[in-house]
């Protein structure tokens, strides 16, 4: 069990640095596939929510309130209220196993998914290169990100090098392939995409055509091989040379973005926020 003092999540900090980075979406799809692979997450999942209806309106839904346990101005009232959020969500699975979504163990592996795609943001999209205490703050400060929740703090591992231990055995012992997990592999593997919310009528042959091999290279390729040759999950060596190519083409240009799209909006909204802060105090 994990036991420190809150920390100050703030512009300093590598977590702000990236969780709201928009590049996020990079990782984000194999997070999403992680996650259904927890038995609790997969069966809670099919039977509590839309997604195998509209999966892209959940994740709008779904994300930004993760985000906000960050950057909003009141974070652990954002946390608790995404705790809230899974209270409804138990009840038996397909084999007959009783799961909660907020069972320690159950929430602990959803947060640390979201962790991992944070550093794996860092690690294959940006030109800055981790230190060994770098990693380890980055580490520190998630496990704060997870305090937010005010959920039990008993799963969540003392130090990187435990934590990387237990993602490991997760990985290798715990994840199945769920109703929910193989609909989302089928979904990244074979169908195209028809409609992003939020995006114009005009943009759907580029959303059909572009997003639609984007999404499956990072879809597939950001899940870890371990998982990816459990389950037999095809990614081949050209495949591999092509996220490669992504990687490091978003690592050279990302800088030529305009800022202003650069942070989903409640990140964008912390940066203001602090800003104006700062902006306030030098007056005073």
């Amino acid at each position: 069990m994990y036991r420190a003092d809150p920390i100050d999540l703030a512009p300093g900090s590598l977590l702000w640095r990236w969780a709201g980075d928009q590049r996020l979406g990079f990782t984000g799809l194999a997070t999403g596939i992680l996650q259904l692979m927890h038995p609790g997450l997969g069966a809670g999942v099919v039977e509590h929510s839309a997604f195998f209806t509209e999966p892209w309106e959940r994740i709008q839904r779904s994300v930004p309130e993760i985000i906000g346990v960050i950057y909003d101005e009141e974070p652990e009232v954002t946390g608790h209220r995404v705790r809230d959020y899974h209270k409804r969500i138990k009840g038996i699975d397909a084999h007959g196993r009783r799961y909660s979504a907020l069972a320690p163990e159950t929430f602990w592996w959803a947060h640390a998914t979201f962790q991992y795609s944070v550093e794996q943001l860092a690690d294959r999209f940006d030109s800055h290169r981790l230190t060994p205490e770098e990693r380890e703050q980055l580490y520190r400060e998630g496990v704060e990100w997870y305090r937010r929740y005010g959920v039990s703090m008993r799963p969540v591992p003392a130090d990187y090098a435990a934590f990387v231990e237990r993602w490991n055995h997760y990985c290798t012992d715990v994840l199945e392939m769920t109703a929910a997990a193989e609909r989302a592999i089928d979904m990244a593997l074979h169908e195209k995409v028809e409609h992003m919310p939020g995006l114009p009528w005009w943009s759907l042959p580029i959303q059909r055509e572009i997003l639609t091999p984007l999404f499956r290279l990072t879809a597939i390729g950001g899940l870890p091989v371990s998982v990816r040759t459990k389950f037999g999950i095809p990614f081949s060596v050209a495949d591999t040379v092509q996220l490669k190519a992504l990687e490091l083409w978003v690592r050279q240009n990302w800088r030529f973005v305009p800022r202003s799209v650069r942070w989903a909006p409640r990140a964008a909204d912390g940066w203001k926020r602090e800003v104006t802060a700062r902006r306030i105090a030098r007056a005073s």
